[in-house]
């Protein structure tokens, strides 16, 4: 009853008074390859000054973690307290509060660490806030500005999986003076967030034998700036060839295997040509290197085939999330029809190995 009373008072103080300066940036962490046993997740901050108030939600899957205790940094000597509860979805939600003498730590302090018994499994860390579920106040109690929710609360994830992290253009869909891609499915991107340009499938193939897919994730999201974390199995230890394949594009494979011995796996295809196996990309006005357009039939060829039905979509003015709106602004016309033409003289198709 206490620890409720706490963090009840911490709330209330929170949410009726004015936001005067920013809040401390919060961090909780990424761990992929875990094995399963007890773990230790710290929570950071950055601009971590003259706070007062600590109010912090924190959701993650029972099925995956059991929640143990947590342990506020020594440095948090007013009234603290630290909750586990059961929402009605099933998942469980860490409810942190604490206020006292305002109080700064350098960037990079551990708050607090939060230790589980990993079960195996995914789940993500996901930070709560309806307002006042995650906030901070300053030495007089006055709530600080944590607007937008993306700046300053950074979720985590703790997985047996592996990652890899790709980074990839779309040539239709790129602009290189934002340097962002159109998303035709209507997402924008933020100053702490990147909306989703679309959805592609990842392809890791044998490296002695590129006919033996040995593992495929469909619907992997590609954020505007042309990132896209996947999770891997973790028993995936070899040399893999990389192919992606995008509905309207020319499917690309990095141009030799990639080892996948750690636990994060990075790629880059936009720094040069040779990324891509057979140099099958197009460099774009900035320099950067992106993935051929125009293979709206999927055929492995930008052709006649790939025109005709763009050419019918733009006679009708057909829009929406279509194969033949190249571009991605959810329109087909001359601008898609363009991009076909251009690929298809001078005979674009997918090179492997």
């Amino acid at each position: 009853m206490i620890k409720r009373t706490i963090i009840f008072c911490a709330l209330i103080l929170l949410s009726c008074i004015a936001k005067p300066q920013n809040a401390p940036v919060t961090h909780i962490g990424e761990f992929y390859n875990q094995i399963p046993g007890e773990i230790t997740v710290p929570v950071t901050v950055e601009g971590f000054s003259n706070v007062g108030v600590i109010s912090l939600s924190l959701d993650y899957d029972p099925a995956v973690l059991t929640f143990l205790e947590g342990t506020l940094n020594p440095s948090l000597s007013g009234m603290g307290a630290v909750n586990n509860t059961i929402l009605p979805s099933g998942m469980h939600r860490i409810i942190i509060g604490w206020f006292g003498n305002g109080l700064t730590l350098p960037d990079g302090s551990t708050l607090i660490g939060l230790h589980f018994n990993f079960l195996g499994g995914t789940t993500e860390l996901t930070w709560f806030d309806d307002g006042s579920s995650c906030e901070y106040g300053d030495a007089a109690y006055n709530a600080l500005n944590d607007f937008p929710y993306a700046c300053y609360y950074s979720n985590g994830i703790i997985t047996t999986a592996k990652r890899l992290n790709l980074t990839l253009l779309l040539e239709g869909f790129y602009n290189s003076a934002t340097q962002r891609m159109n998303s035709p499915l209507g997402f924008s991107s933020g100053p702490c967030t990147d909306g989703i340009a679309d959805n592609m499938l990842v392809e890791l193939r044998s490296g002695s034998d590129y006919s033996e897919i040995i593992f495929a994730s469909d619907n992997s999201p590609l954020s505007m700036q042309g990132q896209s974390g996947i999770l891997v199995p973790a028993d995936l230890n070899g040399n893999y060839y990389i192919t992606v394949r995008h509905r309207n594009s020319i499917a690309t494979v990095s141009a030799s295997p990639v080892s996948f011995a750690e636990s994060e796996i990075s790629y880059d295809f936009t720094t040069h040509a040779s990324k891509a196996y057979g140099n099958n990309m197009k460099q774009m006005a900035d320099g950067r290197w992106a993935f051929f357009g125009g293979d709206v039939n999927q055929d492995g060829v930008v052709d006649t085939a790939d025109m005709s039905p763009a050419d019918n979509d733009a006679g009708t003015f057909a829009s929406g999330y279509l194969a033949t709106d190249v571009n991605g602004d959810n329109i087909t016309d001359t601008a898609d029809m363009s991009i076909i033409d251009n690929n298809a003289s001078v005979f674009i198709g997918s090179l492997t190995p």
